[in-house]
């Protein structure tokens, strides 16, 4: 794989996070130093990624980017995955195990992100709920190929900073778990030149439960708090 360049599938990129990280991915092309990225937003009806393509392009254009350097495109999930190097799931726990069937061809010898967090609405908030596994990290880990190198990321960051590509430039810290130390050290580089995220290496996988433990806990902090767009720093 070559780390310089990368085709990122982002599977479910027409939710609200995928929309973000396809954003400040597709950004990492303008900057002199960062990660030259083709970005493949990944839906179950192409058509849908398709369009979601098109609008993120316009979103940058009407920020003042210049989008002839960025190249985003949709596709099925299993084509999206099918084509990329890296794949990034932003979808609810409750659908992976169905969608890692769909796309399993096209999992071996991957880097597959996830920032998914098993939980539940528990009256007016929310509780986290790990399957038996330890985490959706782990149990997404036993549901791929042995040759696919799980990491953990992006769990505690809030969709309305990532998409605000002109204004938010706050660091918040991201922790990233793998068992993979070369797929690690990748994902904290995307990471690192995303503009408004810093990569802590939280370990291995098995670690991941913690931060993604932390996810109900900032939703509820901000419904509670009358809060938004919490996020994480360690200091």
């Amino acid at each position: 794989m070559n780390s310089e360049k990368l085709k990122v599938a982002v599977l479910g990129g027409t939710g609200n996070i995928g929309e973000g990280l396809v954003l400040r991915l597709a950004l990492q092309n303008l900057m002199d130093d960062g990660l030259k990225n083709e970005i493949i937003i990944g839906s179950r009806e192409p058509e849908s990624a398709e369009e979601a393509a098109k609008k993120d392009l316009e979103e940058l254009e009407n920020c003042g980017f210049d989008t002839t350097k960025i190249r985003i495109s949709g596709k099925s999930n299993l084509e999206a995955a099918k084509a990329a190097d890296l794949i990034i799931l932003t979808i609810r726990f409750s659908h992976v195990p169905s969608l890692l069937e769909e796309i399993r061809e096209a999992l071996e010898d991957k880097v597959l992100i996830t920032p998914v967090v098993p939980m539940v609405k528990a009256g007016p908030l929310f509780e986290y709920r790990p399957p038996a596994e330890g985490s959706a990290a782990q149990a997404i880990r036993e549901m791929t190929p042995e040759s696919t190198k799980v990491v953990a990321a992006f769990h505690n960051i809030a969709a309305g900073k990532l998409k605000d590509v002109v204004k938010c430039k706050a660091v918040h810290d991201s922790v990233i778990c793998s068992d993979d130390e070369e797929a690690k050290k990748l994902v904290m580089e995307l990471t690192r030149n995303m503009g408004c995220l810093k990569p802590l290496d939280g370990g291995a996988l098995k670690n991941a439960n913690t931060i993604e433990s932390l996810t109900p806990l900032l939703v509820n902090l901000a419904k509670l708090n009358g809060l938004k767009n919490l996020g994480v720093n360690f200091s």
